[in-house]
């Protein structure tokens, strides 16, 4: 039987000059989840507006069921991009978006309790704003999941301690990426040795033991695993590639880990599809390129 997820988390059209690019840490997340064989679902809210219509039928064509999509009357989630004379980007994540706007009522608690989801991911950009970060802290207290995923995912202007501190305490996976460690470990909410992956991930499964995988991408480098119950840790190297875009990778590595740990691999072979299908997302412009995640893993 096909893994179930729920991937509570946001849903943004990346605006450049000439064109539109729908993505949302949490729509790449539940996209690749589908492609890597699992009943995959989101749970996000989108505006009554053009753009919004059209996300149903993308996550439809990804694989995704949007029962949990809701509509409100705030606009979808939107990120302009601007270019400057040497054509590198700036990002401005517009505030009030619908996504930020998440409301659950007792009849979708009902539903999701229905399905018995085995995992929920979620991170921290979906808990900017007080009412979502209220939607996601009942369904973590109310729901029973299996797994909780939490890929941190820190944005600038877009987090606070509390947030973050809401992933620590209720995830069993976390992933964190060497670059935004630092950003993490300033709050405050464990202390590290020294800044080696190593010392790190024992550092924060030793403040939340409860946390059964730290995960540490390290960019073209590969990732580091920590299996806290065991109290040892691995790293996988990345297969080299021609980088097109690394828009999605982190996205494309956590949900193929997720979906091949419920699925029944160790950690091992988890990791080793994650690095896989990330290096395979890289090479491509999409965040979700068209794929065949069975090919893909293949030796």
């Amino acid at each position: 039987m096909a893994p179930k997820i729920l991937a509570f988390g946001e849903i943004i059209w990346d605006v450049y000059p000439d064109r539109k690019l729908i993505g949302g840490a949490g729509l790449n997340f539940a996209a690749h989840c589908a492609k890597c064989g699992c009943e995959s679902y989101m749970l996000s809210s989108v505006g009554n507006d053009e753009l919004g219509d059209n996300v149903f039928d993308i996550a439809r064509g990804f694989g995704v069921k949007t029962e949990f999509i809701k509509t409100c009357d705030k606009a979808t989630g939107r990120c302009i991009v601007t270019l400057n004379d040497a054509k590198i980007p700036s990002y401005n994540v517009l505030r009030d978006a619908a996504y930020d706007n998440i409301v659950l009522c007792d009849e979708d608690i009902g539903d999701i309790k229905a399905i018995g989801f085995d995992a929920i991911y979620f991170g921290t950009l979906i808990q900017r704003a007080p009412l979502s970060r209220g939607s996601l802290l009942r369904l973590l207290k109310i729901c029973d999941f299996k797994e909780k995923v939490c890929d941190v995912n820190l944005r600038t202007d877009c987090f606070d301690k509390d947030s973050v501190r809401l992933c620590l305490e209720n995830a069993t996976v976390l992933k964190i990426s060497d670059e935004e460690e630092p950003t993490l470990s300033a709050l405050g909410l464990y202390s590290a040795n020294d800044n080696t992956p190593e010392s790190i991930a024992s550092a924060i499964s030793a403040s939340f033991p409860h946390i059964k995988y730290v995960i540490i991408t390290c960019g073209s480098r590969g990732a580091y695993v920590y299996v806290t119950k065991e109290e040892r840790g691995f790293f996988r190297e990345s297969e080299k590639v021609k980088v097109a875009s690394t828009v999605g990778a982190g996205d494309s590595f956590i949900a193929a880990w997720t979906a091949s740990m419920l699925s029944g691999s160790t950690p091992e072979k988890a990791a080793e599809r994650a690095v896989k299908l990330s290096g395979y997302v890289v090479s491509k412009t999409d965040a979700i390129p068209d794929y065949s995640f069975n090919d893909i893993i293949k030796p």
